[in-house]
């Protein structure tokens, strides 16, 4: 269960913010929240998925994401915007997309308050997190 181990969450970072859309993200960075959730470790990587979205098919761009959230055991994604197809994309892989605008480091550990809830059973988690995120879980595609 997630309440009992570090968790990794991805957030598409725009500065200190939460970045727009995922697909186009430049930079993405790594936290890892522990079981107080607090920050132990932070890693900002330039992924260039801007540039790629706008010169590859989308399945290239797709498979990128997916080895990134893979090659870094991520459990949780934060972002601007995620579409439809990819928000598909890591239901599948077992990632949990979540949609918030805000500080990135708060974002991170509101979206491991969200996961730890969410492998709890909690369906009353609020829609606006602790530190003041707004969460739009996208609408998963049937």
């Amino acid at each position: 269960m997630s309440d009992t181990k570090n968790l990794n969450i991805a957030i598409n970072v725009m500065g200190d913010e939460v970045g727009g859309g995922l697909g186009r993200a430049r930079t993405m960075a790594v936290a890892t929240v522990n079981t107080a959730d607090e920050i132990t470790a932070w890693q900002e990587f330039v992924v260039g998925w801007d540039i790629l979205h706008e010169q590859g098919p989308h399945g290239s761009l797709h498979a990128q994401i997916v080895g990134f959230m893979r090659d870094h055991d991520i459990v949780a994604v934060v972002s601007g915007h995620m579409g439809p197809p990819m928000v598909k994309t890591m239901m599948k892989l077992g990632v949990l997309p979540l949609s918030a605008t805000g500080d990135a480091r708060h974002a991170a550990t509101d979206a491991a308050k969200r996961v730890r809830a969410v492998d709890c059973g909690n369906t009353t988690v609020p829609d606006s997190a602790p530190k003041g995120n707004k969460w739009i879980l996208p609408v998963i595609p049937l």
